[in-house]
């Protein structure tokens, strides 16, 4: 309290940590070992940093913790990441706010409302959902929920949102139909962002020593997979933007005047770009509409729509 922290940018953009620690005790990893039990930052202590990063010219927060969703359970009680991106709503001279970590069983209505309803909050959401099959999230110590009506729930009352999600393939004991039925999730889902982890063994865990391990080979094969459907899934999304209009925020600039940028749906290093030429004087944190005009399986191109004045 009362220490300025170090500020972890990428542009203009800005990393908050809502909290520490962790309640959750998934079967693959050590945090809460590590780092004990969730600790949640005051509201107020959050909105005075939120405060110095805008006045240092970020403009984009990025609000992270082990579990955003759990935020404020244990210091107010109930739920209060609904509360939070109201107040940073209110923030002047904020240009977005975007969610990461999520945790499937506290999504609840009242956090989806809050990112419907507040203009600077973008329409993306980082859902980390580790498998489908629930005997394999039974194991991994993850929620066995009905993952299909989830999506559709949060599809339906945030329409256009950006999902992204990670899985964990090669789980110890996962068959073959275990991993079919992931496979054919994220096949009929079609997650506009997806990334895949190969099960890694680390001691301390509760899955160290369960049985069968699967083979480094077999892993991979199942990574391969659905790392393929996704960039299939990932082209065809990309295609179907072209001839939309997006805001998207310059991240850099390049020698021969090319601007490099990120729309509401990419969050910083992990997700895509948007390539845009422009002969408008634009500088980092800018938050300019581009439209786009080409696309591969992992960027956008366009160019800046300039303004009527």
């Amino acid at each position: 309290k009362g220490v300025e922290r170090q500020q972890v940018t990428m542009g203009a953009s800005s990393y908050l940590k809502i909290s520490e620690g962790c309640n959750c005790s998934c079967g693959y990893c050590i945090i809460p070992k590590l780092r004990g039990k969730q600790v949640s930052r005051t509201v107020e202590d959050i909105l005075e940093e939120a405060k110095s990063l805008i006045a240092k010219g970020v403009t984009e927060i990025i609000l992270i913790a082990q579990d955003t969703t759990s935020y404020g359970i244990d210091l107010y009680g109930e739920y209060k990441l609904p509360y939070l991106l109201r107040e940073l709503n209110k923030l002047e001279g904020l240009g977005w706010i975007r969610i990461m970590y999520a945790y499937p069983s506290f999504v609840t209505d009242e956090l989806l409302f809050a990112i419907r309803d507040c203009e600077k909050v973008v329409k993306y959401l980082d859902l980390p959902l580790q498998h489908y099959d629930k005997d394999v999230l039974v194991s991994m110590k993850r929620p066995a929920m009905d993952y299909d009506e989830l999506i559709a729930k949060i599809r339906s009352i945030v329409p256009g949102i950006a999902l992204r999600t990670t899985f964990i393939v090669g789980y110890p004991g996962e068959t073959d139909e275990q991993f079919n039925a992931l496979h054919e999730f994220v096949k009929r889902t079609k997650f506009d962002r997806l990334g895949v982890f190969e099960y890694c063994r680390e001691k301390g865990t509760y899955s160290y020593s369960l049985k069968p391990q699967i083979s480094k080979k077999l892993k991979h094969q199942r990574f391969k997979a659905i790392m393929q459907t996704q960039k299939d899934i990932s082209l065809q999304r990309n295609m179907s933007r072209i001839g939309d209009v997006y805001p998207c925020i310059v991240e850099a600039i390049t020698d021969d005047d090319v601007l490099i940028m990120r729309s509401p749906y990419d969050a910083p290093e992990i997700d895509g770009l948007v390539y845009a030429n422009t002969a408008s004087v634009c500088c980092p944190g800018d938050i300019e509409m581009v439209k786009i005009t080409n696309a591969d399986e992992y960027d956008l191109f366009g160019e800046i729509v300039e303004s009527e004045s």
